[in-house]
């Protein structure tokens, strides 16, 4: 077998940039007719372009991008974050300029916290037998993980497993998940909603005491991430960022569990260099003495 393939691409014409990366990374595997469910970060009521949500520009270039590889149906799903977002997606989609991107494609939006959801078992849990999570992600035919790069006080950093394991579990899940433990918690719910493809929005990242702003700090890249394996691409977003991916619990435990490549020599990098866009990240001070 050959390696996972991870593709980083700078960004100049973000269009022009998330195509590239796409079909660098071997592309989205959309068939005529499928339908299309793409998950950015938008977590809480912020604008895109600090780091703090997935830049609306690249969830906008990713619905073109499906529709002109045949889905028949685009849907944009997330479900806002407790408390920094009050669980409130749609005033998130609004100030992220997401509603707009829906208006103006004619594609759904969906609350992953909306009563429409289904209870999934999760065979050899860390933490879970079961997680209820939103029904869009489940029925969809291919799901397209589009999150934004940051550094995260609980779990280090957070990318594409952490987009998924939490924003697709509901309301009162995303509170249990982290009681019971967040980063095997966000594995489990991994296992059962795995992605087609991802994209990490790395032209503006956070680092610092992130996921929000302030405590966490801007931190421009100008970088785009992307591959069909999830623990792949956060593990080259770690090195990126200047950690260890080995350092990042939750992607040793997706790794253990069978979810993905997180060695680097396992990994083959297309696009730019990985030595050449390492830019060190300052840590949460949770994880001073990593």
């Amino acid at each position: 077998m050959g390696r996972t393939i991870v593709s980083i691409v700078r960004v100049e014409e973000v269009p022009e940039a998330v195509e590239k990366a796409v079909e660098l990374a071997g592309g989205f595997g959309i068939k005529e007719g499928d339908v299309v469910v793409i998950k950015p970060n938008t977590k809480n009521q912020s604008p895109s372009g600090y780091g703090i949500v997935t830049d609306s520009r690249v969830v906008e270039a990713m619905v073109s991008l499906s529709v002109r590889h045949g889905a028949k149906r685009v849907k944009i799903a997330e479900g806002a974050a407790y408390p920094s977002g009050a669980y409130d997606t749609f005033s998130s989609f609004e100030v992220s300029g997401i509603m707009n991107i829906a208006k103006k494609w004619d594609v759904e939006l969906v609350d992953l916290n909306s009563h429409d959801s289904i209870d999934m078992d999760v065979p050899k849990g860390l933490v879970l037998d079961w997680v209820r999570v939103g029904r869009s992600v489940v029925d969809a035919d291919i799901v397209i993980n589009v999150p934004v790069l940051k550094t995260h006080r609980a779990t280090l950093i957070t990318a594409c497993v952490k987009n998924m394991g939490v924003g697709c579990a509901t309301r009162e899940e995303k509170k249990r998940l982290h009681r019971v433990g967040i980063d095997e918690a966000l594995v489990d719910v991994y296992s059962v909603v795995k992605t087609s493809f991802n994209l990490v929005d790395a032209m503006v990242a956070m680092e610092g005491d992130g996921p929000n702003l302030p405590p966490g700090k801007s931190k421009p890249l100008g970088l785009l991430i992307a591959g069909k394996d999830a623990v792949a691409v956060d593990a080259v977003c770690a090195e990126i960022m200047g950690i260890d991916p080995h350092k990042v619990k939750h992607l040793t435990l997706a790794q253990r569990q069978g979810l993905g490549v997180l060695d680097l020599d396992k990994i083959e990098v297309r696009g730019e260099n990985l030595d050449d866009v390492v830019t060190r990240f300052e840590v949460p001070s949770t994880f001073r003495n990593l």
